[in-house]
Formats: C-alpha cells, sequence, structure tokens
C-alpha cells in the first residue's frame, strides 16, 4: 500500500495537530501567569497502523507572553524510507480575551528541497508573509492581504481556542487561520466527555474531554483539485473531521491532547500522547505506561 509523502503527511498533520491538536489547555491561565519551567510533550503518529511520524511540543507562557514551538521527524517505517524534518514556533502575547500573535515560523527540508513560511504581524491585524517557494509554484493562488488581515497563525489559533475552552468549557468555536499558503476556518463543535482506554502506545487513559475539528477553506488552495493526499480526499472541503482528546496529564499543568484520530486515503490516523516533562500527574493508570 502506497504512503503519503513526509511534507504531505506532516502538512496535513501540522493542520490538525499543530493548529488542531497541539493545544495546550482547558482552564484558563491568568495574564500574570509564570510557568516555572517549559510544558514539553511528545506524540507518536500513526497511518495505517505504520508509525510515521515523532512530534516534540513546547509550551512557554511568561506574563502575557506565551510561545509554542513544535518539530515532527518521520519515524518508524516511515524515517527509515524517507528522513525528513520540519520545526514550527510561535510568539505572541494575550490581549483580552484572545491572543495576538507577533510571529510564526516553520521551516522544513524534503530531497534538497527546502520550504520555509515566516509571518510577522503588525498592531493592526495586518500579515507579512514570506513563503518559498512562493504559492504559484504549487499551483495555487496567492492569500489576498485582505483575506490575511485578523487571521491567526495554527498553533496561535489553537491557543487561541483552548483559552476559551477553559472560560466556557466547552469546544464551539471558529477562527480564521493563514498558514502562509493557505487561509481557511477551523470550526471546532464539542462532542462530550468520553473515556480513552489504556494503550501500550499511550502515557494516559481516563476521562478525556472530546472535540471535532473541520475545516473551512477560503483561499489559496490548489488551482486544480488535490487527489490522493495524506488527510484530503477529492479537495479541501471533503477533507475527513479530526477528532481530538483533551485531559489534565502534567500536575499543576494545564490539560494536554491526549489523543487524535481521523482518516486518510492511506488508512485511519491516529495520534497517542507518548510523553510529558514534568510529568505526568498521578491520575495516569499503570495500565496507560508505555512499553518498556
Amino acid at each position: 500500500m502506497p504512503h503519503p509523502s513526509p511534507p504531505r503527511l506532516a502538512n496535513r498533520f501540522g493542520t490538525a495537530l499543530l493548529a488542531a491538536g497541539l493545544s495546550l489547555h482547558l482552564v484558563p491561565l491568568a495574564a500574570s501567569t509564570a510557568m516555572a519551567e517549559p510544558l514539553k510533550a511528545t506524540y507518536r503518529v500513526f497511518v495505517g497502523g505504520v508509525t510515521a511520524l515523532d512530534v516534540d511540543a513546547t509550551l512557554e507562557v511568561t506574563g502575557d507572553r506565551y510561545r509554542i514551538a513544535v518539530s515532527a521527524v518521520t519515524g518508524g517505517t516511515i524515517g527509515r524510507l524517507f528522513t525528513w524534518k520540519t520545526d514550527s514556533q510561535s510568539d505572541g502575547r494575550r490581549q483580552g480575551e484572545g491572543l495576538k500573535p507577533a510571529s510564526h515560523r516553520q521551516s522544513s527540508q524534503f530531497r534538497g528541497e527546502p520550504r520555509t513560511v515566516t509571518l510577522t504581524y503588525g498592531p493592526q491585524g495586518d500579515v507579512s508573509a514570506a513563503v518559498t517557494p512562493p504559492p504559484e509554484t504549487d499551483d495555487r493562488e496567492p492569500v489576498p492581504p485582505a483575506l490575511q488581515r485578523g487571521t491567526l497563525d495554527p498553533l496561535s489559533a489553537v491557543l487561541d481556542l483552548l483559552f476559551a475552552v477553559g472560560a466556557s468549557q466547552h469546544c464551539d468555536r471558529s477562527l480564521p487561520v493563514f498558514d502562509g499558503r493557505r487561509r481557511y476556518d477551523m470550526v471546532f463543535t464539542e462532542v462530550g466527555r468520553r473515556i480513552v482506554d489504556p494503550s501500550r502506545y499511550s502515557v494516559f487513559s481516563g476521562v478525556a474531554q472530546q472535540c471535532r475539528v473541520t475545516y473551512k477553506p477560503v483561499a489559496g488552495y490548489g488551482k486544480s483539485g488535490p487527489t490522493g493526499r495524506f488527510w484530503q480526499r477529492s479537495g479541501p472541503a471533503d477533507r475527513p473531521p479530526v477528532d481530538l482528546w483533551l485531559a489534565p496529564v502534567a500536575a499543576g499543568y494545564p490539560p494536554l491532547p491526549v489523543r487524535l484520530e481521523t482518516d486518510s486515503d492511506f488508512g485511519s490516523v491516529v495520534v497517542h500522547l507518548a510523553g510529558v516533562t514534568p510529568p505526568a500527574a498521578d491520575r495516569r493508570s499503570d495500565a496507560a505506561q508505555p512499553p518498556r
């Protein structure tokens, strides 16, 4: 069975886990919150039952400032076939009930081709984007500046969502996102509290809050509809929803995504929380310990 190329796989994963999953709260952090040390989490991504990606995420909050850094690298069978890595980072501040990003950077390289995105945000919500290669070379129309204004980068969008979830205790929310190439809305809906069963691949089992994420394409998609891409059927509107489970895992810290599931042309996609620093809270089940 064919497997997706690492850039396509991780770009879809980036939209779903980085932008729909590496969200790091259910409870609000006060603007004056300062964590003693960064919160770090590791995830493993399986596609069709095969290990595809290993992901590291770090959240730092100091006063009203935040920084999220995420790196993903091919692993398992996919990693033996392809060596590929991507790094993303978002910086900004909390302002009122929302987040105001200051910058977002993403870089990757595959088969000698670098791909980079740098987004810089102005005080009135305008966005300056530097993208390599430019959108035109990907057979897509550039997103007009008017549609970029007032948007969030994928990582900041998720963090913004979860501040709101902490205040309202539900997932229902729609956020405008611009990732440098595409403009879309991330639509989150509440599913309810569910049990996550023990797994040898995860450090968590127990009750978690389930949210469903869907995507509404706005601009910047391919002129000729994409086919056969990871996480994407005949076009962006046909992209399957992503189910995300959130729960407290690290004592004294906000809840983390503990599981993510979706579907793809290459089989089911499952993401497990493989580790967390500081150590997981005492509520973790012994049955949920990772394999030795």
